[in-house]
């Protein structure tokens, strides 16, 4: 099993551009009121030697918003920015909302070494991986 990755589309078509468009136009647009709106915080995946690390950008969160789970080899970050002070005539371009993300672990990670870390509203994980362990290979000669 691998992380999922995203790849970019190496020639852009018109339909990945219209795409791209309405998936960022409903978090560019301002709430009024108490309306929800779907918040999506940017990550990261780095793939090290050593460990993998997860970063998510999480403004404005607290860690105690922020749950964080592994079942059936399945990493799942979700959590919630929520701002109770908005009143009925305020105008703001902040996204809030819940957010859940999900990320397949691969085969190399060590469960019980993983470490999460929160500053500046920044979410870190550091994932270890096992060490390779290269195949042993036996000779046989044919007589």
């Amino acid at each position: 099993m691998t992380l999922i990755k995203w790849n970019p589309v190496v020639r852009p078509t018109l339909f990945n551009e219209i795409d791209s468009w309405f998936n960022s136009l409903s978090s560019d647009l301002p709430t009024f009121s108490n309306e929800k709106s779907k918040w999506r915080p940017h990550f990261e995946v780095l793939n090290g030697n050593d460990a993998y690390r997860v970063r998510a950008d999480l403004p404005g969160l607290d860690k105690k918003n922020v749950d964080i789970e592994i079942k059936d080899d399945i990493l799942t970050i979700k959590g919630e920015r929520k701002n109770d002070s908005i009143n009925q005539n305020d105008y703001s371009e902040f996204t809030y909302g819940e957010f859940a993300r999900s990320f397949s672990l691969p085969d190399d990670v060590k469960l019980e070494g993983i470490k999460a870390s929160m500053k500046d509203g920044v979410l870190a994980l550091e994932i270890p991986r096992m060490e390779k362990v290269d195949p042993k290979v036996k000779r046989i000669s044919i007589k």
